[in-house]
């Protein structure tokens, strides 16, 4: 009776033992996983998705057997990117109207860019406005002629919001803690009671 009483009294410490080392380990583990508003080195947020405020500028695109174009609505112009279709080598010494509504600009190119450029401003203003626009572009070479058809979708431009909203700050995970407490707690009052059936 009395070996049954020791070896049970052992083996309600082990199991005590065993269930404190667990609890622990899975506390530290939750512990060092990123808490709620926790930043990383750059001071980003390591638990929300990267938000960034960045406006996307409307951009059209086509092609033809002899070309590809793009083409980017910026706040003071155009920029037209022109390349052979079959070798993809920018075209340099082409001519570009662009005709929008009836209103027909030239775009000249433009060295430094690297592409063809348009900042006729009553063109400008009709494209910087928001919806569909259909646009028709002539490109001539020496050697050919190309009628392009493409639209600018300048509808939605905005995105991506950066919000750094201290809601978001949680710096301590107390939850994690008030459960780690509580197991602590219900071990040492544990091994007091196995202790104290020894004696």
């Amino acid at each position: 009776m009395l070996l049954n009483l020791f070896s049970l009294q052992t083996m309600q410490t082990m199991i005590s033992s065993q269930l404190l080392i667990i609890f622990s380990s899975i506390f530290i583990v939750f512990s060092i996983q990123a808490s709620p508003g926790a930043h990383g080195p750059n001071g980003e947020h390591l638990d929300t998705p990267n938000k960034v405020q960045a406006l996307v500028n409307p951009k059209f695109e086509g092609f033809t057997e002899a070309y590809e174009l793009v083409g980017e609505l910026l706040n003071d112009q155009v920029l037209i990117y022109l390349h052979d279709f079959k070798t993809n080598v920018p075209v340099k010494n082409a001519s570009i109207e662009l005709d929008l509504d009836g209103q027909v600009a030239q775009a000249k190119f433009s060295k430094q860019l690297g592409a063809y450029s348009l900042s006729e401003q009553v063109l400008l203003g009709k494209l910087q406005q928001s919806g569909l626009h259909e646009i028709i572009l002539t490109i001539t070479t020496e050697e050919s002629g190309d009628l392009l058809f493409v639209t600018l979708d300048n509808s939605s431009v905005l995105v991506r919001d950066l919000s750094h909203d201290n809601t978001e700050h949680a710096h301590f995970p107390w939850h994690i803690f008030v459960v780690g407490l509580a197991v602590f707690a219900g071990g040492f009052l544990l091994g007091r009671q196995v202790k104290g059936g020894k004696s």
